[in-house]
């Protein structure tokens, strides 16, 4: 009798890291005629496009495969920015956004998740913990939301909101490059660790 030899735990644990290991879906919010939060000139769709492609330069360098759902200043439905990850099997999906408010006080970030995907949270906490380290913003905390881009999201999917346009402080920080550079890199930052927990 020929005794088969028993699977190997170490090739269903490589499996199980492996889930989160394939594409990061990169959502730069708004676009087109959608402004997104306006502040005279500054248009939230334009700032959002440039932190996901500074996202996307930082991931590709360390050898992780990302998508965006736009690359320029297109209109892109919320139910297509949706769809995108949930066609990719083991996708995460980070949706990149800038605030604004009636009051001119707020102020920070903040990272919004939905329970549908049990993983949001997980990254959730990872990328405004990131996020908070590499700019030392106001910590609005991580928080449940019903945004269409996340509960229709089949994948681990956050909705990071950047700072307020509305707030001169952070609007200031918002139009600063460098800052720009920092939220990506931390966003980037979150995403991995993420990877390398699962």
């Amino acid at each position: 009798m020929i005794r088969r030899p028993p699977r190997s735990t170490q090739s269903r644990s490589s499996a199980a890291s492996d889930v989160y290991k394939r594409q990061v879906i990169l959502d730069a919010g708004h676009g087109g005629h959608d402004l997104g939060g306006t502040f005279g000139l500054t248009y939230e769709k334009h700032l959002a496009l440039d932190v996901v492609k500074r996202v996307e330069t930082y991931l590709k360098s360390q050898g992780i495969s990302t998508k965006l759902t736009r690359s320029r200043d297109t209109f892109i439905s919320l139910q297509r920015r949706a769809r995108i990850p949930n066609a990719e099997s083991g996708a995460i999906f980070v949706s990149i956004h800038f605030n604004h408010a009636r009051s001119r006080k707020a102020a920070g970030i903040e990272t919004f998740y939905h329970t549908k995907n049990k993983n949001s949270l997980k990254l959730a906490h990872m990328i405004q913990s990131a996020s908070l380290y590499k700019t030392r913003a106001n910590n609005r905390g991580v928080k449940k939301a019903n945004f269409l881009v996340l509960s229709k999201n089949n994948r681990p999917a956050v909705l990071l909101e950047c700072a307020f346009l509305t707030n001169s402080s952070d609007r200031f920080r918002a139009l600063d490059p460098e800052y720009r550079q920092r939220i990506a890199e931390a966003v980037a930052m979150g995403i991995i660790k993420f990877r390398q927990s699962n």
